[in-house]
């Protein structure tokens, strides 16, 4: 399946998603967009902090709002995964999982 990209509501290209499923095991990737920081300085203060050993209590975090549009999208993507590992497999996936 070919990689498809999901962007956040708001457009930011720093909210996006590229997504797409192994055509042999089914697995599905998600590589979320990293943000970079532009300002030389901002990045040398991350830099230093990585260096440091500076972590932030609460993780680094950001979020993406989806769609309907894409939201359908991930659903293909899902849907997809399953089937190949359905095929793969001697059981049905919801049967392996315990009826999801």
């Amino acid at each position: 399946m070919e990689r498809k990209i999901i962007v956040c509501v708001c457009h930011g290209l720093d909210h996006q998603l590229a997504i797409w499923v192994d055509e042999e095991d089914g697995f599905i990737y998600i590589e979320p967009h990293l943000t970079t920081r532009r300002n030389f300085f901002s990045r040398l203060l991350y830099g230093l902090k990585y260096a440091f050993g500076f972590k932030s209590r609460y993780g680094a975090w950001d979020e993406i709002i989806i769609g309907l549009e894409d939201q359908l999208k991930l659903r293909q993507i899902l849907d997809e995964g399953i089937r190949i590992s359905d095929r793969k497999s001697s059981k049905p996936f919801d049967q392996q999982h315990g009826g999801y």
